[in-house]
């Protein structure tokens, strides 16, 4: 298992309906993670985020 630091998170999307947050964005570069890239952010699904805690957020890629 790899472990990277992204940084914090810079934003979240939610769907506008039910008030459910359906992603996290945090600031990044297009040569990590070109699957959840877009432009220089990536965007973390929420289905992927595994914990919250008071100082990271564990995602599975």
């Amino acid at each position: 298992m790899m472990a990277k630091d992204f940084g914090y998170v810079q934003d979240v999307t939610a769907d506008l309906e039910t008030g459910v947050i359906t992603s996290i964005i945090v600031p990044g570069n297009s040569k990590v993670l070109n699957f959840f890239s877009s432009g220089n952010d990536i965007v973390i699904p929420w289905k992927n985020i595994k914990c919250i805690g008071e100082d990271l957020i564990l995602v599975e890629i």
